[in-house]
């Protein structure tokens, strides 16, 4: 998660408010939980990703980043869990311009991984290509530091918006609560029939709060 905000507090962590943690424990095998990936950048770090096809995977770009901090890893050393299945990459692509050093501009902090096995298949989550109103309820899952190996989600959380950067695009704002390691999740919206689909990538955290920018589903150009 990358801090674009910080608010004087004691032991601030990224991404969470003080006080009682919204954020459960959820059965990563029960939709739309199963299509949520983990995503292990070798030697880096761990991120979260969620399936968009039985061999493509979804998360930030930052989440691909070298060791050093100054390059992409390659494809082959990205590894890809969900349902208790591994793959690894064989090709990648990512948001027009994106800087690793800089992890910018924002809006192209997105990365399609595609794989070499459909571990995917029957775990696919669609992409919403259009905004709901503000307020809407959100949910952000992710595989994060502080609760290791286990699925967490702030399954009420709202989107508060679209909001343009300067210099770095226009980028989805919500309230959800989720620290290092929720970076590359899904926001998930649940539509009226029931049924969950992507409208954003958590990008940016907030140190010692609730909260964070993501990229939004609409900017992002699958195959």
């Amino acid at each position: 998660v990358v801090l674009w905000l910080a608010w004087p507090a004691l032991a601030q962590v990224a991404g969470l408010n003080p006080g009682p943690d919204p954020r459960l424990p959820v059965p990563a095998a029960y939709p739309p939980w199963h299509a949520v990936a983990l995503i292990e950048a070798e030697g880096a770090g761990l991120c979260t990703g969620a399936m968009v096809a039985p061999t493509i995977v979804l998360t930030a770009a930052h989440c691909l980043k070298d060791a050093p901090g100054t390059a992409l890893l390659p494809p082959a050393r990205l590894r890809v869990t969900v349902g208790g299945a591994e793959a690894r990459g064989v090709s990648l692509r990512v948001g027009a311009g994106f800087d690793p050093v800089r992890e910018a501009p924002w809006a192209s902090d997105w990365a399609l991984v595609s794989l070499n096995a459909a571990i995917g298949a029957g775990r696919v989550l669609p992409l919403l290509r259009e905004t709901p109103p503000a307020g809407s309820i959100l949910s952000l899952p992710g595989f994060q530091r502080n609760e290791p190996g286990a699925l967490l989600v702030d399954p009420a959380c709202r989107y508060l918006g679209l909001r343009r950067v300067e210099g770095e695009g226009v980028m989805l704002a919500h309230d959800c609560a989720g620290t290092t390691g929720s970076s590359g999740g899904p926001l998930l919206l649940r539509g009226a029939d029931g049924r969950f689909a992507i409208i954003g990538v958590q990008s940016k955290g907030i140190l010692g709060r609730a909260g964070g920018l993501a990229v939004p589903a609409l900017v992002i150009a699958t195959p």
